[in-house]
């Protein structure tokens, strides 16, 4: 079922049983994640770290798909921008970004479950390089609880940017702004850019430094 729709398909057939590892599973997991809603989807694109590393994908459809680095390289290798995978995992409940527990090719391909899922907004080091960025937005970019930590560009460009940097902007970071901005990064060939930003603005002739974050609600 189309995520854009915003609903879930359950799966049907037989899964791992309790306990049960998978390929590409480090520990035994004390409960099974195909149990939890699973959302179909075509990969657009997997997106840069400002660290050089990939955390998430970007599905065709729209949502975010959010999982720890250390399985990027497995999935990327297993699924190719354009084609589908199957993601079984948690949606943030007011928008569409999704915590990866288990994914698979198809449904005729056995689950592969993920240890250590990301569940936080981890502390992050950017790499040296300055990149100087602009476009227009295409969606926000969520932590796993859903909230704006940044924006993900129509060219798969990501601006990260502390939480409450981000609550401040307000709907300077809604899908269809035009947005520039200048900080530390990575650019990596064929994958894009990312940058943790240090000035912000609508276009490159006007950057500002960030302004204060907004208090974040109690």
């Amino acid at each position: 079922m189309a995520l854009a729709t915003g609903l879930v398909t359950l799966v049907a057939g037989p899964v791992p049983s309790w306990g049960q590892e998978s390929r590409g599973t480090t520990n035994r997991l004390w409960f099974d994640p195909t149990q939890l809603p699973s959302f179909n989807g075509v990969v657009e694109r997997y997106l840069l770290t400002p660290e050089g590393k990939t955390d998430r994908l970007l599905f065709r459809e729209g949502p975010q798909v959010i999982f720890p680095e250390h399985v990027a390289e497995e999935i990327m290798r297993e699924v190719e921008p354009g084609r589908p995978i199957i993601v079984y995992g948690i949606r943030a409940r007011r928008v569409p970004v999704i915590t990866l527990l288990a994914w698979a090719k198809d449904n005729n391909t056995q689950p592969r479950f993920v240890d250590r899922p990301s569940w936080s907004f981890p502390e992050f080091h950017a790499a040296d390089e300055r990149l100087n960025v602009s476009g227009t937005i295409r969606v926000p970019l969520y932590t796993p609880q859903g909230e704006v930590i940044g924006a993900i560009l129509e060219d798969g460009t990501v601006i990260r940017l502390p939480i409450g940097v981000a609550a401040a902007l307000g709907d300077g970071l809604s899908s269809g702004r035009s947005i520039a901005a200048s900080g530390r990064g990575a650019s990596v060939e064929g994958r894009g850019k990312a940058l943790d930003a240090d000035l912000i603005g609508e276009n490159p002739d006007r950057l500002e430094p960030l302004p204060a974050p907004a208090e974040r609600p109690q």
